[in-house]
């Protein structure tokens, strides 16, 4: 077995395994941001609906991947309330995936947190802005 075998065999066996490729020279590869957006309480109800957006805007496609988003109290001892994990398809460069999602939450200030590819699974050209929080207050 020569090194181009190998080579070609490990290629194969990191394609199985869910990883990207490297991106070739000149070309950045996948980049997934996040964004959160919600809604003012609806009183009585407490109603607030929270969407989220996973974009790749990188100059390569990007895997499914997944994203998790925790809401938690925003003073301490900050116990996380719920974690919602959303799986994000398979995105084009300079394409996005968005979702909405309802909570309601009781007095006091909240802090959801969106992470995009949590475990890195995907090679990005800036793993440092997967992570979003927004601060919302409960009445």
């Amino acid at each position: 077995m020569n090194a181009r075998h190998i080579w070609g065999i490990a290629a194969l066996c990191a394609v199985l395994a869910g990883a990207s490729r490297p991106a070739p020279r000149g070309e950045s590869g996948p980049d997934l941001v996040t964004a959160l957006g919600s809604t003012v309480p609806n009183w009585p109800h407490r109603d607030i609906a929270i969407t989220l957006t996973v974009r790749n805007i990188g100059d390569r496609p990007c895997p499914r991947s997944v994203c998790q988003i925790f809401i938690r109290n925003a003073h301490a001892p900050r116990q996380t309330i719920k974690i919602i994990k959303k799986i994000v398809r398979g995105l084009d460069a300079g394409d996005e995936f968005a979702f909405s999602f309802t909570i309601k939450l009781g007095l006091g200030m909240y802090e959801v947190e969106a992470v995009a590819d949590r475990g890195n699974k995907i090679a990005e050209s800036d793993e440092t802005n997967n992570t979003v929080r927004l601060t919302l207050t409960g009445q």
